[in-house]
């Protein structure tokens, strides 16, 4: 496949190396002739001087004829107009990437729609999402990738006292839009039917809409378990998108800013988050505002070392679990070495977005969870399924299978018994390991 970037920064070069390796014939166009003649050096790739906002520069670069067209300059505004363009110009799938998740947001205009363009990535934002999940649970992860944040998972374990005890699930007044998708006990995990008792000590996962959540979980955890205490380091886009993300979701934040104007700014838009204008790695603040005792920190400035430093002060001075954000990728195998629990970089999240727009195949498998004995498949209904244009009450998929989320377009929802998959929708389906031929015959992706 022909593939053309335009921006040949962190994101566009990291895209080019990833691609280079599938063995993908790339031209990169940047303004910056000390860019290329980098990648020329390390890349089997075409490159080409010139403004990505220009017509005939787009046209040298090949965007006639093809397959995908990534937009990865600085200037969101550069990329939105170089994304028309291409599209106009014939690419078959054009991807522009924005730094302002305002563009992603359809509260006043679909941008994709109205521009003529596949998709739209914000790696910051979608990097918010992946820690946001990491901190809930880890099992979370694929389903948020998947859903934007519009439908959550978590796992936990089902308190003694719990009101769901010793009730059987077709008993339980799960709100609309919940699931319980899938049930661990004693070492053994099953997709649960509506004859199927919860027991103390069971592990569920529960998936529903980002506003169902938590109404959801008081069935299954008796009375106000202790908050996570969360501390954040750095007031940036990504660290306050974390923080939203996080609200209502059994979290104490507090969130330490150095700039002093930011974080009085944080302070107004962050009314759940305790904003402390001073710096987490200074040993006087750390040691008086006790953040060795937290749950969680999340080092989130936008300089690598200062992250790095902080994640491994917090680890050596006792908190439990330490996330950090990097923009270099070849940082990330390092910080596990050195105490950091997780570790993200945008630029990666990036490159692994447009990989998927690349697979082509109607079912891949996101996850494995439960210790290896439940398999998360993403799978393209067609007409060919018996799951597909019929309500699934009328179908029989448990024991085995649970749908937990059907995309149809830019919206995502958790599926009820009244709901249609009609083809072409995009389908989360939880089931037993090795046994993705079955799920594939019944949404007819086979």
């Amino acid at each position: 496949m022909k593939i053309v970037i335009c921006g040949a920064g962190e994101v566009g070069t990291y895209v080019a190396e990833v691609l280079d390796r599938r063995g993908e014939s790339v031209t990169v166009v940047d303004q910056r002739p000390e860019r290329l003649r980098s990648l020329e050096e390390s890349l089997d790739v075409r490159t080409l001087e010139g403004n990505c906002g220009r017509a005939d520069v787009l046209a040298e670069a090949g965007c006639k004829t093809a397959g995908l067209v990534v937009l990865a300059t600085d200037n969101d505004e550069v990329n939105l107009l170089a994304a028309v363009v291409a599209k106009r110009m014939g690419a078959q799938q054009v991807v522009a990437r924005v730094h302002d998740f305002g563009y992603l947001e359809q509260d006043h205009l679909d941008y994709c729609e109205a521009l003529g363009i596949d998709q739209l990535i914000c790696p910051e934002y979608s990097t918010a999402i992946a820690v946001a999940q990491t901190l809930r649970n880890p099992a979370a992860t694929a389903v948020e990738s998947f859903a934007r944040g519009q439908v959550q998972m978590e796992q936990f374990e089902v308190d003694a006292a719990a009101s769901a005890v010793g009730k059987k699930l077709s008993d339980l007044p799960l709100p609309k839009g919940v699931r319980l998708a899938a049930v661990q006990r004693q070492g053994r995990s099953f997709i649960p039917d509506g004859a199927t008792e919860i027991l103390a000590g069971d592990s569920v996962f529960l998936v529903s809409g980002a506003d169902s959540l938590d109404q959801a979980r008081r069935l299954f955890r008796a009375g106000d378990a202790r908050r996570r205490r969360v501390v954040v380091m750095g007031g940036n886009r990504m660290a306050a998108w974390v923080c939203r993300l996080l609200e209502g979701s059994g979290f104490s934040i507090r969130l330490f800013e150095r700039d002093r104007v930011r974080a009085e700014r944080l302070a107004v838009e962050l009314e759940t988050v305790t904003v402390l204008n001073a710096d987490p790695i200074d040993a006087a603040v750390f040691n008086e505002e006790r953040i060795g005792d937290a749950d969680d920190f999340v080092a989130m400035v936008d300089d690598d070392e200062d992250n790095i430093i902080g994640g491994v002060l917090a680890r050596s001075r006792g908190v439990s679990r330490v996330v950090a954000l990097v923009q270099r990728a070849d940082y990330l195998d390092v910080l596990y070495d050195i105490g950091v629990d997780r570790a993200f970089s945008p630029k990666l999240v990036a490159a692994r977005q447009i990989e998927e727009l690349l697979d082509r195949s109607p079912m891949r498998t996101l996850a494995n969870l439960a210790r290896g004995q439940l398999d998360l498949f993403r799978v393209t209904a067609s007409a060919g399924g018996r799951a597909v244009g019929v309500r699934l009450r009328t179908v029989k998929l448990t024991p085995h299978w649970s749908l937990i989320a059907v995309q149809r377009g830019d919206e995502t929802i958790v599926p009820g018994a009244e709901d249609v998959v009609e083809p072409g929708d995009v389908v989360l389906v939880l089931g037993p390991h090795g046994r993705g031929e079955e799920i594939a015959e019944i949404l007819g992706a086979s």
